[in-house]
């Protein structure tokens, strides 16, 4: 199992096993004051073999700022039924969406979601920058 894909956005769906994504990928939010909602949603990609696609799998995202945990959440994915007519062998695109629309900062500066499958068997960190609109710059990394 590998996450092919991570990506912040500013909405994200999924009908019929597809991921529909709109405006994205992001990795600077504005805000002109704090407390804020971040008003923004993760789109994931994971790939799986034939053996990974029969059993449910667990992911966990959190996203934190430099100094604290701001959310934490927890789901599952199994994609067995969806994929039924797969040739052997063949690696499974299975997407997923979460919507972290309401989920808030109250700090400026970098800020990362990390995503966990199966307890770190396979793991993603997406880093953004939460800035006021005043700055022009991204700050140094350090």
């Amino acid at each position: 199992m590998q996450i092919e894909a991570a990506l912040l956005c500013d909405a994200a769906t999924m009908r019929e096993g597809l991921l529909h994504m709109l405006g994205g990928p992001i990795s600077r939010i504005w805000r002109p004051q704090l407390p804020a909602p971040l008003g923004v949603a993760l789109a994931v990609i994971v790939g799986m073999d034939d053996a990974e696609r029969a059993e449910p799998h667990e992911i966990q995202v959190t996203v934190r700022n430099e100094t604290k945990l701001l959310v934490s959440a927890m789901g599952a994915l199994q994609v067995a039924s969806l994929n039924a007519n797969v040739e052997p062998g063949e690696i499974v695109m299975a997407p997923f969406a979460m919507a972290l629309h309401s989920a808030g900062t109250d700090g400026y500066g970098r800020h990362s979601v990390h995503l966990s499958l199966d307890a770190g068997a396979a793991e993603r960190e997406i880093p953004f920058w939460v800035l006021h609109p005043d700055e022009r710059q991204l700050p140094p990394m350090g």
